[in-house]
């Protein structure tokens, strides 16, 4: 028995997400900087407390004006809330879009991962955004929480968010996006997958 175009793309998948997880986990520092850059400025433009924000290899560090008391030579001081998320929680979708488009040979394969690169950048951004928001808020205690003024079902927002980006979204919007992109290979394999339930099912 022959092996599937379906199984042989799904062999060639994860044969090819293996070997292009190296080149990105090294370029991860400078895919990092449009995301945090993106993450940033939305926290910026949503939230009164969210004054900036840092890069340090694939880090990114909120600067905020929420206060936090921590332990400090036998002592509480109070310092400033800075959440830090790392880009490769959630920038690794990009390697498994690439691996997909490899995988399927896509036509005009290049350009379509520099557009995918892109196009993944905004829900990059918005779950880094939910995990910020979760290590700031959900995570400090209720006197944090009160400095910033917002009602306490925002909290299940936050939660809701931070789930759905990091369970849903970081690992199921590139391959949406391969599928908008590469949608002659997704109709091959449908129309494959279709012909042979014919052949096993001829009373159909």
């Amino acid at each position: 028995m022959t092996t599937s175009r379906l199984g042989k793309f799904l062999l060639t998948s994860i044969v090819a997400l293996l070997v292009l997880i190296i080149p990105w986990y090294y370029l991860a520092p400078w895919l990092a900087v449009p995301v945090i850059a993106a993450a940033g400025e939305l926290m910026q433009l949503t939230f009164g407390w969210a004054t900036g924000y840092e890069q340090h290899d694939t880090v990114g560090t909120l600067l905020t004006t929420l206060h936090v008391f921590v332990p400090h030579n036998g002592r509480m001081v109070m310092a400033d809330m800075v959440p830090e998320v790392n880009y490769r929680t959630y920038g690794y979708g990009l390697a498994l879009f690439w691996a997909l488009l490899l995988a399927s040979r896509s036509e005009r394969m290049w350009a379509k991962m520099a557009l995918g690169t892109v196009i993944l950048v905004p829900s990059q951004a918005i779950s880094m955004c939910f995990r910020w928001l979760r290590e700031a808020l959900l995570t400090s205690g209720t006197e944090v929480w009160a400095q910033t003024g917002l009602p306490r079902w925002v909290a299940e927002v936050i939660a809701y968010g931070y789930q759905f980006g990091f369970l849903m979204l970081t690992p199921l919007m590139p391959v949406l996006l391969w599928a908008v992109l590469d949608q002659r290979f997704v109709r091959q394999v449908w129309a494959e997958a279709v012909l042979a339930g014919a052949v096993d099912d001829p009373q159909r």
